[in-house]
């Protein structure tokens, strides 16, 4: 997992076949090592003393050159793809709820088609995720999502009623909802810590929260503020899925 840290980079100087990279966000020690064709435990031999599980942003690391790997760029590739649709799709995830709140609040005449947009992001992470897992848990997920998505419209409608008992109830369906989602995703995959995805479940249930409440209280600087933070968790969700993948299927990746 990616921590930011601030301070000072030191230059490294590196072995002859390598060359010095800079961490960015997103990157793990098994993304990168499919992404230059080698394995975890090398570049933790050229690297001693990091901590793989807690890269930061702007570290300096060893890296093996590729020279003329026609089939390296080809897993390349297959990581970056794998990566850009699991990015995508919490983006998407997170902007149609953006909007589906916005246009329910304001009454807006898209709503009904913003949140038509919005459910086809569950079959989407469905079809994502099928060829790793199978029907049953595909389909698992997606209803469960679909559940996360239902609920939170629920809590919107009742916050803007001020239905304090209804609000109430739906968050305790909404919290165990994120639970079963954590229990199913840990369940199949032994690189998905359970409690570590509840974590990131519940700091996005927060956030989309805080996000109904800017808007039904027009704070649209804080809102829009917000929006960033919520856009950087979503990324770290990405992050951890593709991560779990890429380690408990790395026969995908690999020559």
């Amino acid at each position: 997992m990616i921590y930011w840290k601030e301070e000072m980079i030191i230059l490294n100087v590196c072995p002859p076949g390598t060359f010095v990279y800079h961490v960015r966000f997103g990157d793990t020690l098994w993304s990168l090592a499919a992404r230059y064709h080698t394995t975890v435990e090398d570049l933790l031999n050229l690297n001693p003393g990091i901590d793989p599980d807690q890269l930061f942003v702007g570290q300096s690391l060893c890296l093996p050159l590729i020279i003329d790997d026609i089939d390296a760029i080809d897993e390349i590739d297959e990581v970056l793809d794998l990566n850009n649709l699991i990015r995508l799709l919490w983006q998407q995830h997170i902007i149609w709820t953006r909007l589906v709140i916005q246009d329910f609040i304001f009454a807006s005449p898209e709503l009904d088609f913003a949140i038509k947009r919005l459910l086809q992001n569950p079959v989407d992470f469905a079809n994502l995720l099928e060829p790793f897992y199978g029907t049953d848990f595909s389909e698992a997920f997606r209803q469960l999502l679909t559940d996360h998505l239902v609920i939170a419209l629920e809590l919107v409608k009742a916050a803007k009623a001020n239905d304090t008992q209804k609000f109430e109830v739906e968050n305790r369906r909404w919290f165990e909802n994120a639970d079963a989602l954590a229990r199913l995703l840990a369940d199949n995959n032994p690189f998905w810590d359970y409690n570590t995805w509840q974590e990131m479940l519940y700091q996005h249930l927060e956030l989309v929260k805080n996000e109904a409440t800017f808007f039904l209280n027009h704070q649209f600087e804080e809102g829009v503020a917000l929006f960033d933070d919520m856009q950087q968790q979503a990324m770290a969700m990405s992050d951890l899925m593709l991560e779990g993948i890429m380690r408990q299927f790395p026969e995908d990746f690999e020559e």
